[in-house]
């Protein structure tokens, strides 16, 4: 395992296209919650695929009950009941909110009503990292109440971050892959938490600036690259779309690398590009 530098303990105080952006802890297991979803899986049949409908529209997520810290969950209007969506859940960068992503990510316009999505605030700021993160723990609740909400598809359950979300994305698939089929990186690192505690295999994209100073190129690099060896994927890459490459991987994995020319920030394609990867 590659070990951080010091600078990378610091806890940033906010998040932008140029400040640095971390997480709360560093190179511990999580440990998820004996009852959750993580421990013993999705109920199935998903109870929300069975019920009355859930409400469509934007709501808040801490006066729809489901997170007193609060952020976004969109549902398109239209979907068939008891047809499955894919889901989505985006983080943040540090010190940014649920409604902040929504917008960096510009996820919906692309899915065009074909996904629902969950845009959680950081219950301190910023992503805990911890082996008993909170963070990590209310992501098992959300997930346990968007199952009962709402028909959600099991196998099509995606995980997205910006940042010291994208450290968070890569923790938690990690740590916890089997519920997520795959999770999109914008400007992540690995260096953050101990990759020996990986569990599964999980497609990925990764998105990182050439001139990212806050989290620099090579760590997102390594971060791809230690996805391309846990899924047993080649390492020379072809082209896939117009802004990003395809690694050769076992199916049904994949591993898309999207370099683009600008600083620590989530790349005005992104949007399309995630959408496009994961087939919302």
């Amino acid at each position: 395992m590659r070990h951080p530098p010091l600078a990378l303990l610091l806890i940033a105080a906010c998040s932008s296209s140029s400040g640095p952006d971390g997480g709360i802890g560093f190179n511990d297991c999580f440990v998820p919650d004996d009852g959750g979803v993580f421990a013993l899986g999705l109920p199935s049949p998903i109870p929300g695929c069975s019920g009355a409908p859930g409400p469509t529209g934007v709501f808040d997520l801490a006066q729809f009950g489901w997170s007193r810290q609060g952020g976004v969950l969109v549902v398109p209007p239209g979907a068939a009941p008891g047809s499955p969506l894919p889901a989505l859940f985006v983080f943040h960068g540090a010190g940014g909110t649920g409604a902040d992503a929504r917008a960096r990510f510009g996820l919906e316009g692309p899915a065009d009503g074909g996904a629902i999505f969950v845009y959680p605030n950081a219950i301190q700021g910023t992503w805990d990292i911890r082996p008993n993160s909170l963070d990590g723990l209310r992501l098992d609740v959300l997930l346990q109440k968007l199952a009962q909400s709402y028909c959600i598809d099991p196998g099509r359950i995606y995980l997205a971050g910006f940042s010291a979300g994208a450290v968070f994305t890569l923790y938690m698939g990690c740590n916890e892959a089997a519920p997520f089929r795959g999770m999109a990186v914008v400007a992540g690192t690995d260096d953050r938490l101990d990759v020996g505690c990986c569990k599964g295999t999980i497609s990925a994209m990764f998105i990182h600036g050439t001139q990212d100073l806050s989290i620099p190129l090579a760590e997102g690099q390594g971060a791809r690259d230690d996805t391309l060896a846990r899924d047993r994927c080649g390492t020379t890459p072809a082209p896939d779309d117009v802004n990003c490459q395809r690694y050769s991987c076992p199916a049904p994995l994949a591993v898309d690398y999207c370099e683009w020319g600008g600083d620590h920030d989530v790349p005005p394609f992104a949007g399309a590009e995630i959408s496009r990867f994961f087939g919302l």
